[in-house]
């Protein structure tokens, strides 16, 4: 299997989760990577099942679920992990704007992101009561200072991004900076147990809107589902 978490790879892996229907010419348009390379990734995936190409311009992601399977094994979220620590919180959308504006102290570019349950919980409405708030961050021990240590229930992990796209492609929404709707999907898949469920949720609306590019377009689920999880 190719290397997925290779920084140009990435991108067309990103590229090619939100958009199931696609080309080769077209993700290399769009992501700014070279035709050969695309042609590489597709035929490693072809071997698999996971892509299907019918046709030259004609590219199929036919089992996603396969693909998140294996970035989840290449790329456990445990894996860029900086720092974790207990907040002097109990409500995670306190802590939230803790990590918002412990970060505006340093930077003046958008330098952080949230991804996981706090940022699926601003996407759909799809509601897990899990008191971690994952962040990453381009200066992480710069954040770390910003925030206090306490007693409370709600754990702040602080994650060091693996591609420029993560931040990169940050968008805000709710006066929060979060990162793009498939990297939340990968980094819940990647983060397993309770996440993976709510990486599909996402995921389904993530498709249905046609990818991660129509960044004003991220529907709102009606289904609501109520999960409660613990550290």
């Amino acid at each position: 299997m190719v290397k997925l978490t290779a920084p140009q790879t990435s991108k067309v892996i990103n590229y090619l989760l939100a958009n199931p229907s696609t080309s080769q010419v077209e993700i290399s348009r769009s992501v700014g990577v070279s035709r050969d390379l695309v042609n590489h990734v597709v035929h490693e995936l072809e071997a698999p099942g996971i892509v299907l190409q019918e046709a030259r311009e004609h590219l199929e992601l036919k089992d996603p679920l396969r693909l998140l399977e294996a970035l989840s094994i290449q790329r456990p979220l445990s894996k860029h992990l900086i720092a974790e620590f207990r907040t002097e919180e109990s409500d995670v959308t306190k802590v939230e704007r803790m990590v918002r504006n412990a970060a505006a102290h340093f930077s003046d570019s958008n330098g952080y992101a949230l991804t996981c349950f706090s940022a699926l919980s601003k996407y759909i409405e799809y509601y897990i009561t899990y008191p971690t708030v994952h962040v990453y961050s381009e200066r992480p021990g710069e954040l770390r200072k910003g925030l206090v240590e306490g007693r409370g229930d709600v754990v702040v992990q602080i994650l060091k991004p693996d591609s420029e796209l993560i931040l990169g492609n940050a968008r805000r929404m709710r006066d929060l900076m979060l990162v793009e709707p498939i990297q939340v999907v990968i980094d819940l898949f990647c983060l397993g147990g309770a996440g993976r469920d709510g990486a599909m949720k996402l995921y389904e609306n993530v498709k249905q809107v046609g990818g991660s590019n129509k960044k004003d377009k991220v529907q709102i689920s009606t289904s609501k589902r109520i999960v409660r999880r613990t550290a």
